[in-house]
């Protein structure tokens, strides 16, 4: 069971990584997608840290192998 991290509006953390997941990017965008963050404002330090987390998880990620090959098309800007 994910516990609740918006106490006013009773969101989970689970809801919040799932409003992450599907493209907000700030507390705000979060709010807007699942209304965390909206009330008192007591959570807002938390929605951070798990945005900060996914993107640290981001950043660590290697890029899909056909997103390189598709960059290589590019060069390497040298050919003339």
């Amino acid at each position: 069971m994910s516990r609740v991290l918006c106490q006013c509006l009773n969101v989970t953390e689970a809801e919040i990584k799932r409003a992450i997941r599907a493209g907000a990017l700030t507390v705000d965008e979060i709010g807007e997608r699942c209304e965390a963050g909206t009330g008192c404002g007591s959570c807002r330090g938390g929605i951070e840290v798990l945005l900060e987390e996914r993107l640290r998880a981001r950043a660590r990620k290697p890029l899909p192998a056909a997103l390189l090959d598709q960059l290589r098309l590019f060069g390497s800007g040298s050919d003339g």
